[in-house]
């Protein structure tokens, strides 16, 4: 949009779909993806793998058989391609024949194993496809150790509550991405997964899954008390606190009657706001209307600490990941280390239940693993199926949110479900296999940055709400040059690093003014050069280095550096972060969360859905489901 006439354009355009709005609602095709018109020019090309006439003759007598072919779903066939384009041709298996066939097979059967001979009724379906459940601490509740989280299925992020610019509730009820939440709802119970995870926040996922669920009871093919539903409020003050509430009661008491989870959500301090929240809560479980009192946090380690030692709260959503523990990472913990471990470990202290937030996007991206993090995880688990298992077994948490944009996203994490029970009937060693994998990644770690550095570089850091850091999140881009440079993830850190620039820091107000602007769920600002961090890194073992690594950072990821031009995929590999393969086949339905997204939203919702994010399975997902069927 650089030129006058293209300003105008654009212009142009945008009133077009506003008029086009107020006279014919919204788009039809909303949410159906990009069009053949859009994909005119696109020449897809055949994976290599796919042109080894003898590896496919392979294929097609083993795991490409008709049989399984049938069954596989288009977006399970591109990502078992995707997956296996990248070890043909980045993971040394080109002329490995028997190995492909081999990994071929598990990824097959990753996708198929649950699926084969699917019953009719949840009733039906066998004990080793079943999710394994655990006591989730004093609420007693069994919980499944993977929830379906709501934030990647529903048809806008706008909060329902917005005026003018929503969609009504009758064209998101009736659209095609309604139809998608069913779909996942179903799959999910049908593979004993029913813990379902919302929030007044996002957007209308609430509304969607609720009503998803009461057509479910309706039918006869569910009874509310065969599901856990959560739903999170804001903590704010009692006035604001009631207000969302009552938007979400008035969603959810009608149709289902209770909810069994209410977090306080992103919260990060135990302040006025909190207990506020929490008295009014009490009253809630009073009435009848909720059973037990959580928070979902974003925070630092010592304030997650603080929270937890409340003693107030039935259980906690938070970040532990074996890739850091998100803003917890690189803060003091207040047991002499960082990261969001012992405030796991805490928690399980006080019988609380532990919910894992976000393990496979806040945790790596790891839908889209950098090459390194691929191959140093192998092929024996994707990295989904790693970070799953890792959470379970090392850090005993009971429940790990998988954010469904499709029921196919279950594939990877069912996988790792299905370790644990297959480990129940003797048949695999599930210790043995995830601390190979944990050792192999250690090692790499540590040949990258240095044994020294990978046992003391995030600790001794203050948080971003230390006077002496002047807001800069230092252990948290600290942790984002330990993830560049142990394992080449860069698209997770660009994002990461993005929206600590987003935070305002203004240089004419006190620290306290500017800290208190700080979002909850996104504390701290980016590097700045112009701040004297000598006081802040009094404590820790190598001040140069860290001033070194936070330079480093902010060269490689500031939006400031490089406003307008990405590095190319040729420039990443040239700095070591290659990227690995994408399982998103289609854009998920309420579009990706990145730092041009709140541009996109609005043009959505202004427009009907005529510009701005363009998601839900389009054309190029067809062009390229059948051109794989076509070859295969």
């Amino acid at each position: 949009m650089g030129s006058l006439s293209s300003k105008l354009a654009f212009i142009s355009r945008v009133t077009f779909g506003m008029a086009c709005r107020l006279i014919f609602g919204w788009n039809p095709i909303a949410w159906q993806g990009d069009s053949k018109e859009d994909n005119k020019y696109k020449v897809l090309q055949i994976p290599s793998f796919l042109k080894d006439n003898c590896l496919v003759t392979s294929l097609q007598r083993g795991p490409f058989k008709q049989e399984n072919l049938n069954l596989l779903g288009d977006d399970q066939l591109i990502k078992i391609c995707r997956q296996l384009e990248f070890w043909y041709s980045d993971g040394d298996l080109k002329n490995q024949n028997e190995e492909m066939i081999k990994l071929a097979e598990r990824l097959v059967d990753q996708s198929l194993w649950h699926q084969r001979d699917l019953p009719h009724s949840s009733s039906e379906i066998g004990a080793s496809s079943k999710v394994p459940k655990v006591r989730f601490g004093k609420t007693e509740l069994q919980m499944p150790v993977i929830t379906c989280g709501g934030m990647r299925f529903q048809n806008s992020w706008l909060p329902d509550f917005v005026p003018i610019l929503r969609p009504s509730r009758n064209t998101v009820l009736s659209s095609d991405a309604q139809n998608n939440v069913k779909n996942c709802i179903r799959s999910c119970l049908a593979l004993g997964i029913n813990h379902f995870e919302t929030a007044r926040f996002y957007g209308t996922s609430e509304y969607q899954i609720v009503d998803a669920l009461y057509e479910l009871i309706q039918n006869g093919e569910i009874k509310r008390e065969d599901f856990i539903l959560q739903t999170k409020i804001p903590g704010v003050n009692t006035k604001k606190f009631n207000n969302f509430f009552n938007q979400s009661w008035a969603n959810i008491k009608d149709k289902l009657g209770y909810i069994d989870l209410l977090s306080i959500h992103a919260i990060s301090f135990v302040n006025e706001a909190t207990h506020e929240s929490l008295a009014i809560c009490e009253n809630l479980k009073k009435e009848g209307k909720i059973r037990h009192i959580g928070f979902s946090t974003h925070a630092t380690s010592e304030q997650i600490m603080e929270l937890l030692n409340t003693e107030k709260f039935d259980y906690v959503n938070l970040h532990y990941h074996y890739f850091g523990s998100y803003h917890g990472s690189g803060t003091p913990d207040t047991m002499g280390g960082e990261g969001n471990l012992a405030c796991v470990k805490r928690a399980l202290e006080l019988d609380m239940g532990v919910f894992q937030i976000s393990p496979f996007d806040k945790g790596g991206k790891l839908y889209r693993p950098s090459k390194q993090c691929a191959l140093s995880i192998g092929k024996e688990m994707t990295p989904m199926e790693f970070a799953a298992i890792y959470a379970w077994r090392k850090a005993g948490i009971h429940t790990s949110s998988v954010g469904l944009a499709r029921p196919s996203d279950l594939d990877e994490v069912m996988s790792a479900a299905r370790l644990i029970n297959l480990e129940a009937k003797g048949e695999i060693d599930i210790d043995k296999l995830l601390d190979e994998t944990t050792d192999r990644l250690n090692i790499q770690f540590e040949e990258k940055v240095g044994k020294e550095w990978a046992e003391k570089g995030l600790l001794n850091i203050p948080s971003c709400y230390d006077e002496s850091t002047d807001g800069i999140a230092i252990g948290q881009i600290l942790y984002l040059h330990n993830l560049l440079t142990g394992f080449g993830m860069y698209e997770f850190c660009k994002d990461r690093y993005r929206s600590l620039e987003s935070t305002k820091w203004d240089k004419k107000k006190s620290f306290k003014q500017n800290c208190d602007k700080m979002s909850d769920a996104n504390a701290g600002r980016s590097f700045d050069e112009n701040v004297d961090l000598s006081q802040a890194l009094k404590q820790h073992y190598n001040p140069e280095l860290v001033m070194s690594k936070l330079r480093e950072v902010h060269n490689w990821l500031s939006s400031k550096k490089q406003p307008t031009l990405e590095y190319s995929d040729h420039d990443l590999s040239q700095m070591g972060f290659q990227k690995g393969y994408n399982l998103t086949v289609w854009m998920e339905v309420p579009g990706e969360l990145d730092s041009t997204a709140l541009g996109k939203l609005l043009l959505q919702h202004l427009t009907g859905g005529r510009m701005g994010f363009v998601t839900g399975p389009g054309h190029s997902f067809r062009m390229e489901a059948e051109m794989l069927r076509s070859s295969v």
